[in-house]
């Protein structure tokens, strides 16, 4: 397959990536720098530049593609610690998604898009399921399965992979802060302990093996989410 790839340059598409060529396939990663488009050509994808900010630019990348699989998402409100700026970038993603499906319909290519497990969450405070999704949950995140959804009934093949927080062994992503105070008090912080983070590469399988899956095939979204690694064990690496 030839797999366009949005946010093939960020933290998650970066491992994607070697996966899909590891794999035999070609990608086609969006990028809107040089250094991205160095980055993409030492891993041995093409270039398609363009951004979120551009919906042609998605609609092109996708019409060239068997597949697409949409990892970019602004996260300019998590790294200013502005989440004023949340439902802005919750807004941009669901623009996103209607432009790549756009490009998709009538067709039965597949669309693999990205949510959080919180959108799983049927009560406050019980574990998150794949089979609960609603609208108006007042996470703006929720915006991004409104549009998978949205796209579905125009008939594109879509598949919806929940992500938790998300980390390696460097970077710990969303919680990283909430690793910095379970450090500085020498306890685990999070009400509950719960598992909130996931291995990088095991959300890449995920994505990969949601894409390989809904190839050739059209049906409700598929939503699917894993948790790996507790807040404390973090703060004890």
């Amino acid at each position: 397959m030839r797999v366009f790839l949005t946010g093939a340059t960020g933290f998650i598409g970066s491992a994607i990536v070697p996966e899909l060529i590891k794999a035999g396939h070609q990608v086609l990663g969006l990028t809107r720098s040089d250094a991205g488009a160095r980055s993409l050509i030492a891993a041995g994808a093409e270039v398609h530049r363009g951004s979120l900010e551009d919906p042609q630019s998605l609609r092109r990348g996708a019409a060239q593609a068997d597949g697409v699989i949409h990892c970019a998402f602004d996260h300019s409100a998590f790294g200013a610690n502005d989440f004023s700026k949340f439902l802005e970038v919750c807004e941009k993603d669901r623009r996103s998604i209607e432009s790549l499906g756009d490009a998709l319909r009538g067709s039965d290519r597949p669309l693999v898009i990205t949510s959080g497990t919180g959108m799983g969450s049927a009560v406050p405070g019980q574990p998150a399921t794949e089979d609960h999704f609603d609208p108006n949950h007042p996470n703006p995140r929720t915006l991004s399965e409104v549009a998978g959804t949205a796209v579905l009934e125009r008939g594109v093949n879509v598949s919806v992979v929940r992500l938790p927080q998300v980390h390696n062994t460097v970077n710990q992503g969303l919680i990283t802060y909430a690793v910095q105070v379970a450090r500085t008090l020498a306890r685990d912080s999070i009400a509950g302990r719960r598992r909130m983070s996931s291995m990088l590469l095991v959300s890449t399988g995920l994505r990969w093996r949601s894409a390989k899956r809904a190839a050739g095939t059209t049906r409700s979204p598929k939503r699917e989410y894993r948790c790996g690694r507790s807040p404390k064990s973090l703060a004890e690496a």
